[in-house]
C-alpha cells in the first residue's frame, strides 16, 4: 500500500521504517513540528510526581536541563513510547498508562499519588489531564514547556499524490494532526480528493474528525502496533 505518515519528526521516520519493512511504500508529510519553550529552573515547584502525555515533554525537559533535578520523582507516562523516552533520559521510577490521557489520569488517581503533580504540557492539548486530576482531589502544576507548530502547506509531492488519488491511506496519531491536515486540504483545495483515501486513526477522538475520507478505521487501542494491525486486517 502507499501510505501517508503525518506525525512529527523524528517519530515519522521511525514509523516509516517499520512500514517499509512491512512492504509498504511510504510518504512522510509531518503536520506538526516540535518547538521547546524556555522555562524557569524551579518550574516544578514542590512536585511529588511528574505526569507526561508525550515524549516531546521529556525532550523539552532535556532542552531546559531539568532532568537531573526531577529524575528522582515517580513519573507517570501516557504510554510505552513515552516511557521509553523517559527511561532513556534518566528517569528511574516510571509507571505506564494504557496510551491515552484518560487512562493516565485514572492511573494516577488509583495510585493514591500525593500532589502536587508536575505536568509539563504542550500549548495545544487534547484531553484535560489537569482538570481530571483536580476532580480527583490531586493538585496539578501544569506548565507549558513546548509547542507543536502547524505545517503551512503540503509538499508538492504529497499534493500531487492526493490530487491523483494515488494514496491508499493516511495515518493519524492525534486530533490536532488531523485538524491541521484537513485545514491544509481546505486551503489547497485538495479536500475533494480525500474520498478516495482511507484514514487510519489511533483513537475515536481522532476518527470523529475524519468524515472527509472515503473510509475511516480506528485502532482497537491507542498504540501504534494496534494501528498497524488495521493494515493487515480489514482494509488490505
Amino acid at each position: 500500500m502507499k501510505i501517508l505518515v503525518t506525525r512529527p519528526q523524528p517519530q515519522a521516520d521511525k514509523t516509516a521504517q517499520k512500514l517499509i519493512a512491512m512492504g509498504h511504500e511510504v510518504i512522510v508529510e509531518p503536520m506538526l513540528s516540535f518547538q521547546p519553550l524556555t522555562v524557569r529552573g524551579d518550574v516544578a515547584g514542590d512536585a511529588k510526581a511528574i505526569a507526561v502525555t508525550s515524549a516531546n515533554a521529556i525532550e523539552a525537559l532535556v532542552f531546559n536541563g531539568l532532568v537531573a533535578q526531577l529524575q528522582h520523582l515517580p513519573l507517570y507516562s501516557v504510554g510505552e513510547a513515552t516511557a521509553k523516552a523517559a527511561e532513556a533520559s534518566g528517569f528511574q521510577e516510571i509507571i505506564c498508562a494504557d496510551g491515552d490521557v484518560d487512562s493516565l489520569g485514572g492511573l494516577i488517581a488509583d495510585s493514591k499519588q500525593a500532589g502536587p503533580v508536575f505536568y509539563p504540557a504542550a500549548i495545544d492539548r487534547s484531553g484535560d489531564l489537569a482538570g481530571q486530576l483536580e476532580q480527583q482531589g490531586i493538585a496539578c502544576r501544569m506548565v507549558e514547556v513546548y509547542q507543536m507548530a502547524a505545517a503551512t502547506g503540503f509538499s508538492e509531492k504529497t499534493r500531487g499524490l492526493i490530487e491523483a488519488k494515488a494514496l491508499d491511506c493516511a495515518l493519524f496519531y492525534s486530533p490536532r494532526t488531523i485538524q491541521v491536515f484537513l485545514s491544509l486540504s481546505n486551503l489547497e483545495k485538495t479536500i475533494v480528493f480525500l474520498n478516495s483515501m482511507k484514514a487510519l486513526c489511533v483513537s475515536k477522538r481522532v476518527a470523529e474528525q475524519a468524515g472527509a475520507f472515503g473510509e475511516v478505521f480506528t485502532a482497537k487501542t491507542p498504540r501504534e502496533d494496534s494501528l498497524f494491525e488495521l493494515l493487515s486486517g480489514s482494509i488490505s
